[in-house]
C-alpha cells in the first residue's frame, strides 16, 4: 500500500487505503470487469451504459462521461437497428449484421474500458493521486487523461471534457474505425439508401429518431469531424439539461 500522509484531512479523497494505488486501481477495474462480464453485446451494453449513468450522477462536472450516458444507449440502439433488418431491407442487403454488431461493439467496449477506467479513479481518488499513481508506474494513463482531470478540478468543465474528447476520437475510436473499416462503410452506405437522416443521433436515454443532432457537413470517418460532432452534441445536451448546477456543494465551474 502507498505511504498516505496522516496529516490528510478525513475527508480527503486520498485519506484512505481504498485509494492507494494498487488498491484503488484493482476496485475500479473490478467495475469495469463486472459491466463487460456479459458475454450479449446488448446486455454488455445496457450494463456500460449504467455504469455511465452513475458516474455521471456521482460527478456530474464531467461533461464527457454525462454525454457519453448518452451516447452509450444511442450506440445500444444501432446494435438493435442493424440486427432489426431483415433480408428486404436495404440495410440488409449491404451490410451483414453479425459484422455490424462486431464492429459497434467493439466501439462500445473499447471506448468504455479505455476512459471509464481513468476518469473513475480520478472521481473518487482525486487528480492528484491519479496523478501520483501513474508517475509511480503503478497506473498506466495517457497525460492528455491526466490533464483532463486537472483541468476539472480546477474548475474548466469544458477544457476538461474537450481533452477527453479529442483522446477519444483520436486515440481509442479511430483504429477501431481502422479494425472494421469495411464494415463501417457498408454501415454508411446502407444509411446512405434509406429515407430520413440515419446517421445523426439524438440526446436521449431511449432509443429516437426524433430530436437529432445533425452531422451534416462532417465525415465521421475523421476523427477530427466527430470531436466536431461531439461538441454538437455537447451543445445540445448542455441546453436540453439546462444550466448546471453541481449537486451536494461541488465545485462549480466554467463551460
Amino acid at each position: 500500500m502507498d505511504d498516505l500522509s496522516t496529516t490528510r484531512a478525513a475527508n480527503d479523497p486520498v485519506a484512505g487505503c481504498e485509494c492507494s494505488c494498487d488498491r484503488g486501481w484493482q476496485d475500479v477495474q473490478d467495475e469495469v470487469n463486472q459491466a463487460l462480464r456479459s458475454d450479449d453485446p446488448l446486455e454488455r451494453n445496457r450494463q456500460i451504459t449504467a455504469a455511465y449513468g452513475r458516474l455521471a450522477e456521482a460527478d456530474p462536472r464531467n461533461i464527457w462521461v454525462r454525454l457519453a450516458s448518452y451516447v452509450s444507449v444511442q450506440g445500444g440502439c444501432a446494435m438493435q437497428r442493424t440486427q432489426a433488418w431483415d433480408a428486404q431491407t436495404v440495410g440488409r442487403m449491404v451490410v451483414n449484421p453479425s459484422e455490424a454488431m462486431d464492429a459497434l461493439q467493439d466501439a462500445n467496449r473499447t471506448i468504455f474500458s479505455s476512459i471509464y477506467p481513468v476518469v473513475r479513479f480520478a472521481q473518487k481518488c482525486g487528480a492528484a493521486q491519479l496523478r501520483r499513481c501513474v508517475e509511480s508506474g503503478a497506473i498506466q494513463a495517457d497525460s492528455s487523461l491526466l490533464d483532463a482531470m486537472d483541468k476539472l478540478e480546477q474548475g474548466d468543465l469544458r477544457g476538461a471534457s474537450d481533452l477527453i474528447a479529442e483522446h477519444e476520437q483520436v486515440r481509442i475510436v479511430q483504429p477501431v474505425y481502422e479494425r472494421h473499416a469495411g464494415t463501417f462503410r457498408d454501415l454508411m452506405r446502407a444509411e446512405s439508401l434509406m429515407p430520413g437522416d440515419q446517421t445523426s443521433i439524438p440526446i436521449a436515454k431511449h432509443c429516437t429518431r426524433d430530436n437529432l443532432v445533425s452531422i451534416d457537413g462532417l465525415d465521421i470517418r475523421n476523427p477530427q469531424d466527430r470531436v466536431q460532432y461531439y461538441q454538437r452534441l455537447v451543445n445540445r445536451m448542455l441546453q436540453q439539461e439546462g444550466t448546471f448546477r453541481p449537486g451536494g456543494g461541488g465545485a462549480t465551474g466554467t463551460w
